[in-house]
């Protein structure tokens, strides 16, 4: 009778395995990463739409601008300080004043916002 010791893995079936699993390792980790990454670029964006529409409700209602020009200021929402820069000119009526509001974060150099509208002043 024959004793079969060959009870367990060869190196080569090893080898396998572990390339295996770290591949689909990376692949799980690379896909964690690109959602938390997406998730702060999505938040970034919705903060700084929000602080756009509070300038354009601002202009309709309380800082009502007086004519064509730009203007810039800064603002604190959501714990970040945000830049924002408005660009007014005449429309295509009388009375009618086309804007675009840019908004970006303090820190960085790209605008992640853009609202263009037109407004009527009476």
């Amino acid at each position: 009778m024959k004793l079969n010791l060959n009870k367990g893995f060869s190196l080569l079936e090893v080898a396998i395995a572990l390339l295996i699993l770290s591949t689909s390792v990376i692949a799980i980790f690379q896909v964690i990463s690109s959602t938390t990454i997406s998730t702060y670029e999505l938040e970034d964006r919705y903060l700084a739409r929000e602080v756009g529409t509070n300038r354009v409700a601002l202009m309709n209602t309380i800082d009502i601008p007086k004519g064509t020009g730009s203007r810039d200021g800064k603002v604190l929402m959501a714990g970040i300080e945000w830049e924002w820069k408005e660009e007014i000119s005449k429309g295509p009526a009388i009375n009618v004043y086309e804007y675009s509001i840019l908004v970006k974060k303090s820190s960085s150099s790209n605008y992640i916002y853009e609202a263009r509208g037109y407004l009527v002043k009476k």
